[in-house]
């Protein structure tokens, strides 16, 4: 899917990856337990397959880059903007974003900036 079909405001060269889990639920405090929040995962791993037919074909990112849901910034956005190729901020190399991750740099992988 591309990007612009899940939020208009994304851009139009960008694929899409769904961020949250299968199924919902509600913790103790009522709050929802699909979404996931920053500091579950480190680094977001998204397999190509569906857009170039190859299944060995994945681009990484780190997870604290992903872009934060508008109404609650401790939650993920549900469809998270996916590079066509790497980019600065998308990578084919496991190795690489694991370096990124280990950087402790701040980054976002698409910025508010180029809305």
């Amino acid at each position: 899917m591309w990007a612009r079909e899940a939020y208009r405001y994304l851009p139009p060269d960008m694929y899409v990856v769904e961020t949250q889990r299968t199924r919902g639920g509600k913790d103790a405090s009522g709050n929802e337990t699909r979404p996931y929040r920053f500091g579950e995962f480190d680094i977001l791993g998204v397999s190509m397959h569906p857009s170039c037919n190859k299944w060995d074909q994945f681009l990484y990112t780190v997870a604290a880059w992903l872009l934060p849901d508008p109404n609650s910034s401790n939650l993920l956005l549900k469809f998270q903007p996916v590079a066509q190729a790497p980019t600065d901020t998308w990578t084919n190399d496991f190795g690489t974003a694991v370096e990124w991750f280990r950087s402790g740099a701040t980054n976002r992988i698409w910025g508010a900036q180029q809305r």
